[in-house]
């Protein structure tokens, strides 16, 4: 029989293409607050109570609430190391809609973040086969309060921070933390659900239940700080960096879940690409720099610049 830790993706096809589909709902729900997002200015934190106001903001939210219901069933079909991994891609994804709404043409760094996420969460994958642990490995009840009290510390600490970039990243590694450990609750609540012959009558269920609600919501709250604190340059590559980053240690912790230890120098580095690649894609900026179509008066604007500024060094 092969181990466990020797699956991979191509053993949870199911959970694989609802993980990616979960992310295309991401990328959506992403596209369309960043689009309400963008008349706050580039610098400023978030007012939520006047995005609140905002359909298009509002549409964003339910885009994104359903893309969290599709993760939580690919979390049922799939390890914790597959799916939030997967998640990360959702950049990528947003970036191809951006480019098709706006008819513009991605630039040099997005490319090479696109390049570098894609490719690198492919060979990481690949290389180190994930698989979900053993049916008996769940965490006891003291490890499942433990980690809701140290995620609820975490962002609680994190909420004290003054506004800024500091702030805004600190948030957002907090937040990701969380929404990591969440879903680590979730596959954990499957997995007790599983193995109890009346998963209603399990006590574990039902605690597991309970605290990757208590932790997602707890996530989500942390977000909602790093979007407030600061420009979306500094939180968002942090929330979308932490969660795989949470998720796949807690898995193997509390889960068993393993990676193939045996090509660690293959999927370690792997891992790094993709990380570089998300940072530069969630460090990019929604403006389009590269119209495929210009837009009217675009060079009579450039050629009035232009002119200005000769003028200014000629008075100079």
């Amino acid at each position: 029989m092969r181990a466990p830790h020797l699956a991979g993706v191509g053993d949870f096809a199911a959970g694989t293409t609802l993980a990616v589909g979960a992310a295309v709902l991401f990328a959506a729900g992403s596209v369309l607050q960043h689009r309400a997002l963008s008349s706050g200015g580039p610098e400023r934190g978030i007012d939520l109570r006047a995005l609140a106001r905002r359909p298009v903001w509002l549409a964003g939210q339910a885009t994104t609430i359903s893309g969290s219901l599709v993760q939580v069933a690919a979390l049922a079909l799939a390890p914790v190391s597959i799916v939030q991994p997967l998640l990360a891609g959702a950049l990528v994804i947003a970036l191809g809609i951006r480019a098709v709404r706006d008819r513009c043409l991605p630039g040099g760094g997005e490319l090479l973040g696109a390049l570098c996420t894609v490719g690198g969460l492919a060979l990481f994958l690949s290389a180190a086969r994930p698989a979900s642990g053993r049916a008996d490995h769940l965490p006891a009840p003291v490890v499942v309060l433990s980690v809701v009290a140290g995620v609820g510390l975490l962002v609680a600490l994190a909420a004290r921070t003054r506004g800024g970039p500091v702030s805004a990243v600190t948030c957002g590694v907090c937040g990701g933390i969380a929404a990591g450990c969440a879903a680590v609750l979730i596959s954990a609540a499957f997995k007790a659900a599983g193995r109890a012959p009346h998963a209603v009558t399990s006590g574990l269920f039902w605690l597991l239940v309970a605290a990757a609600i208590a932790v997602a919501a707890t996530a989500q709250f942390g977000s909602q700080l790093a979007y407030s604190r600061g420009a979306l340059a500094w939180s968002l590559p942090a929330l979308t960096v932490l969660d795989p980053l949470a998720a796949i240690p807690a898995a193997r912790l509390l889960l068993g879940e393993r990676l193939e230890p045996g090509h660690a120098a293959i999927w370690t580095p792997a891992a790094l690409i993709a990380v570089a690649g998300v940072v530069l894609l969630a460090r990019t900026g929604s403006s389009c720099r590269r119209p495929l179509i210009p837009r009217p008066g675009a060079a009579e604007s450039a050629d009035v610049r232009a002119g200005e500024r000769s003028a200014r060094d000629g008075q100079g």
